[in-house]
């Protein structure tokens, strides 16, 4: 699978609505907002979507409260990454996803990886995309 592409990859001039309309599409949701990805949960379903079978769907925390419990789902999600052995590429340096500034449900930060998720899916999901079963 390919995840290599820079920061002026089309991937990362998506828009906010285009996103939260793939999001809820893909995974028969109602988001209204970029920071409500800050959980994990949702990365978490969009691998499964992906790389089914991939993801333990049971360990994930669908309702989450508290940011501890939003770093787990991302430490679920870190797993699913190295699994696969896919790093985030960012131009040259590759990095790891930053847990901790995800789960402040940060717009920025939660924005720019969901824009990179994106384009990392319809690279590597083309037209199988869209058959998921939430």
């Amino acid at each position: 699978m390919s995840e290599s592409f820079g920061i002026m990859d089309e991937g990362y001039f998506v828009s906010r609505k285009e996103i939260l309309r793939w999001v809820n599409h893909t995974l028969g949701l109602d988001l209204t907002a970029v920071e409500q990805l800050g959980s994990g949960a949702v990365y978490c379903q969009l691998m499964d979507a992906l790389l089914p079978g991939m993801a333990p769907l049971h360990k994930i925390n669908w309702r989450p409260r508290q940011e501890y419990e939003f770093i787990q789902n991302f430490k679920l999600l870190q797993t699913i990454f190295d699994k696969m052995g896919i790093s985030k590429k960012v131009e040259v340096s590759m990095i790891t996803i930053q847990i901790q500034r995800l789960a402040k449900c940060k717009y920025q930060d939660n924005l720019e990886f969901i824009q990179w998720l994106k384009r990392y899916y319809d690279i590597n999901c083309g037209e199988r995309g869209g058959n998921y079963q939430a």
